[in-house]
């Protein structure tokens, strides 16, 4: 299945926050010792988008993206405006020919899945395009590369909406306003 990317809206004004949260269980004991716990491999991301100044078109347009992904049941592809792209970026040796594009964010790794115009270097030499092939973030050569593997990509979060709609606002005639919320999924 191909997944829907979020229709580019920051046309006029737009602002968005990404908040990170973790589910850790903390334990402390009579002594005062603490003892912690997380399930999670990799953070919850929450991101929330604000369009303050949409015309009717681009209302209708977010309405009819919503109303296609049925609200929170069918996840999406987010380009947020910020984390969105990786230059040089060293990639995650799978196996000798599998290589995993990642997204960093400060000291934190994780795997980018979904990724476009994947630039591949070896030993900071572009790599033929025709010596592999880009699938689901990961990149499969054909013959083992010898050194180091990084790559320049665009990359998108698999996300779904936090709530199960959307509402629009009327400001003025072609001024609206909406907001979204959307968690991370993976």
């Amino acid at each position: 299945m191909v997944m829907r990317k979020f229709p580019e809206l920051r046309k006029f004004s737009w602002s968005s926050s990404f908040a990170e949260k973790w589910n850790t269980t903390v334990q402390k004991s009579a002594s005062g010792r603490v003892r912690t716990l997380t399930n999670q491999l990799y953070p919850a991301w929450t991101i929330t988008a604000s369009y303050p100044a949409l015309t009717d078109a681009q209302a209708d347009e977010l309405l009819g993206f919503v109303a296609h992904v049925k609200g929170a049941l069918e996840p999406f592809l987010w380009l947020d405006p910020e984390h969105n792209f990786a230059k040089n970026m060293p990639l995650g040796e799978i196996s000798d020919k599998e290589y995993q594009c990642l997204i960093a964010i400060g000291d934190h790794i994780e795997p980018a899945k979904y990724t476009e115009d994947v630039i591949v270097y070896i030993n900071n030499q572009k790599a033929a395009l025709d010596t592999y092939i880009v699938t689901d973030g990961v990149v499969v050569f054909d013959d083992a590369p010898d050194g180091l593997v990084t790559a320049d990509y665009i990359y998108y979060w698999q996300v779904i909406l936090s709530d199960d709609g959307l509402s629009i606002s009327k400001k003025f005639r072609d001024v609206n306003t909406a907001s979204l919320k959307m968690e991370v999924v993976r």
